[in-house]
């Protein structure tokens, strides 16, 4: 009987959610290391926009408290940490960790999977996907604009395919609902909600410079260049920040 992989990592509990204290390479190995064994699991990238989504929602808390690996993906979360003493974690972008991901399963057979975005973006995406990664072994590939009637098609796919690692980009909640339904039916497949990636994956978004990376400002610039995204990062993030300040008693270690 084959040995389920847990995760020794250190968590954080950031107003109660779990937040692992990991560096890119501990999640790498680990993430390899489940896919090798053949075992499942889902990945959530944190952040305060998804915080505050969660507090309004109670299965997408429960999800996130379910996850075996919650990754801190923003500046927010990070300030939260660094409040407990903590300077061991490292922020760890989705987006980055996933292209980490995917230059480390080139030519080893790894069967790869996308869902989500629209129908352009997705044929845009999987054009530069192959030139970026061009041993990766892309065996699914499908848009996030379906209805009902047809995600049983998309499925039961899925299902005869058995993925070893499932991008899913259908924005927060949903991705994260859809991965939290599809669990069983895929047990043996690590899947990842990335919510915009795709965009930037097709080339249609550009990421922010590595100025405003490095000095995790990376939020201000996709609000300056997406204005769209204004009502959804605001009140959340001046709030978040507020929060740690207030109410340190909602940050500890599990």
């Amino acid at each position: 009987m084959t040995q389920v992989l847990t995760s020794n990592f250190k968590r954080a509990n950031i107003f109660g959610y779990p937040v692992d204290i990991v560096t890119c390479e501990d999640i790498l190995k680990f993430t390899l290391e489940k896919i090798k064994s053949n075992q499942g699991m889902h990945v959530v990238t944190i952040n305060p926009e998804i915080i505050s989504a969660a507090d309004k929602n109670p299965e997408l808390a429960r999800i996130i408290r379910e996850a075996e690996l919650v990754i801190p993906d923003s500046t927010g979360v990070m300030l939260a940490i660094a409040s407990l003493g903590d300077s061991s974690a490292e922020k760890i972008p989705g987006i980055e960790f996933s292209e980490k991901l995917m230059k480390k399963c080139e030519g080893k057979g790894v069967k790869t999977a996308f869902l989500g975005g629209s129908p352009d973006i997705v044929n845009k995406m999987n054009t530069e996907i192959q030139k970026r990664f061009p041993g990766l072994n892309v065996v699914f590939s499908h848009h996030g604009y379906f209805n009902e009637s047809q995600i049983s098609c998309i499925r039961q796919e899925l299902v005869e395919l058995a993925p070893d690692l499932l991008f899913v980009a259908l924005g927060c909640p949903k991705q994260e609902f859809f991965i939290k339904q599809h669990r069983n039916l895929l047990p043996k497949t690590v899947m990842i909600g990335v919510g915009g990636s795709f965009d930037v994956w097709a080339k249609k978004v550009k990421r922010a410079p590595v100025f405003f990376r490095i000095s995790g400002l990376e939020w201000f610039y996709r609000l300056i260049t997406q204005p769209s995204r204004f009502r959804r990062m605001f009140p959340a993030l001046p709030l978040f920040f507020l929060r740690i300040i207030l109410d340190r008693r909602s940050l500890f270690y599990n």
